[in-house]
């Protein structure tokens, strides 16, 4: 276990993994046509292309061209070189301050399978760029709170679906730290937009919004695999075929009800965001702890809920999840840590089985119907697993508030007690809040 617990043995497995990595991407580049949309993005004629993007999502590339030049296969290997830099960088981070952080390990190993099992949506999709955000909010929501807010902001600007995160910021009204979480939050949203509307126009600020009404019951969305599961068994029936919304979408008998049931899934996600940021509201007992708990149940719940389901909507999940392992459990609560195992190697698996859809039987999910099963079943393996994890982080949820009751009450026991220390008088180490067992991320028992 120690040899695997340094810093030099951690930097090996990703070298070896992400050379297994590209072998993938060698074996099959038929997703670099994604890379080749954004190069046709930035010097092609089309007005429309990458205009469902937002537009700061899309900078990444503008920056990356700036180098590249016009040279596709320069930008192929920029691209490719440019998010493993970032993969490389965000896996530092998770080594920084290790001795301190006991979980350091886990996480990184984590993240060094994560990637390569993600595969080819990890370094050929803009996806990672949001997700990495995301989890650098979470990372700061204990010691740069409005820090952290504002790169939630900048997240949602970059992809929309960090957005309903912000729920999670939410604590007390009577707490100014509530409000100026919020007011960071937006106020880096509406300056980011400004930039959108200044130098593209306010059409091009709108244009991911239209783009989303035009989007049909994608072939690999939970709702969908049911109706994928019969279209294979009863080919004709449904039709499986690129769409104008640039995926891969299914239509036919019972697609209507699919997605009126995938709306009203999506709309009951909302009202539990919202109810979340209610109780927040009135009951106070904002915890970094609780939050990340809803950060990522809330991405599980978009992925699940949602009539669209890429391969790369699981690298969301990674690197938010990543930062969550890293951060040391409290003592007494060891269920936390198996939930939070769970959630991590449903999640390694879930990434392997997408990757194994695709692309490398992609075809025979839309295009060779009926003519080999397992590919299908592996799909249809996929979604039930993500639907697993999403009970699973509910249960991780109401644990991590049931423990944060807990802490508010040791707490206010201590304060009540005769023999408590005056508020200005430093307490000895033996009498720290029981706060102290939650390390780097101390979930501070404030009710804003």
């Amino acid at each position: 276990m120690k040899r695997i617990a340094s810093v030099p043995a951690v930097w090996l497995g990703w070298v070896v993994a992400r050379l297994v990595l590209i072998y993938l991407l060698k074996i099959d580049h038929s997703p670099r046509g994604d890379v080749a949309y954004y190069f046709a993005g930035l010097y092609g004629t089309d007005p429309t292309q990458m205009t469902e993007y937002p537009h700061a999502g899309t900078w990444p590339t503008v920056l990356l061209g700036w180098l590249t030049g016009e040279d596709i296969t320069t930008f192929y290997i920029g691209f490719t070189v440019m998010t493993l830099l970032v993969d490389a960088a965000f896996l530092a981070l998770l080594l920084r301050h290790h001795p301190t952080q006991p979980r350091a390990f886990q996480a990184a190993w984590f993240w060094v399978f994560f990637g390569t099992a993600a595969g080819h949506t990890f370094v050929w999709r803009l996806d990672i760029f949001p997700a990495v955000a995301v989890a650098g909010a979470a990372a700061l929501l204990a010691t740069r709170p409005l820090f952290a807010s504002a790169l939630l902001g900048f997240a949602t600007t970059m992809k929309l679906w960090p957005g309903v995160l912000a729920a999670g910021l939410v604590g007390r009204f009577n707490q100014s730290k509530t409000w100026q979480r919020l007011l960071a939050f937006f106020c880096t949203i509406f300056a980011l937009c400004g930039v959108t509307i200044a130098t593209s126009g306010i059409d091009r600020l709108l244009s991911p919004l239209a783009y989303q009404g035009v989007r049909g019951l994608q072939l690999e969305s939970i709702p969908a695999t049911f109706l994928l599961l019969q279209a294979h068994h009863h080919p004709g029936r449904w039709h499986l075929g690129y769409a104008p919304s640039k995926s891969f979408e299914i239509s036919g008998p019972g697609v209507d009800t699919a997605m009126l049931w995938s709306t009203v899934a999506m709309t009951a996600m909302l009202v539990f965001a919202i109810a979340w940021a209610l109780y927040r509201l009135f009951a106070g007992g904002w915890t970094t702890r609780t939050t990340m708990a809803f950060f990522t149940v809330m991405v599980l719940l978009l992925i699940a809920t949602n009539k669209v389901f890429s391969p790369q909507y699981i690298v969301w999940l990674g690197p938010l999840l990543a930062v969550v392992i890293r951060q040391r459990l409290p003592r007494g609560f060891a269920s936390l840590k198996v939930l939070q195992g769970l959630i991590a190697v449903c999640t390694i698996v879930a990434a392997g089985l997408g990757t194994l859809v695709y692309p490398f039987n992609y075809d025979y999910i839309w295009h060779y119907v009926g003519e080999k099963m397992f590919p299908v079943y592996v799909l249809a393996a996929r979604n039930i697993l993500i639907l697993v994890m999403v009970l699973i982080g509910l249960i991780w949820l109401g644990l991590e508030v049931a423990f944060s009751k807990r802490l508010a009450r040791a707490e206010g026991e201590r304060a009540d007690s005769p023999s408590a220390l005056p508020t200005d008088t430093a307490a000895p180490a033996h009498a720290q809040p029981v706060a102290q067992e939650l390390g780097g991320l101390n979930p501070t028992r404030t009710t804003s």
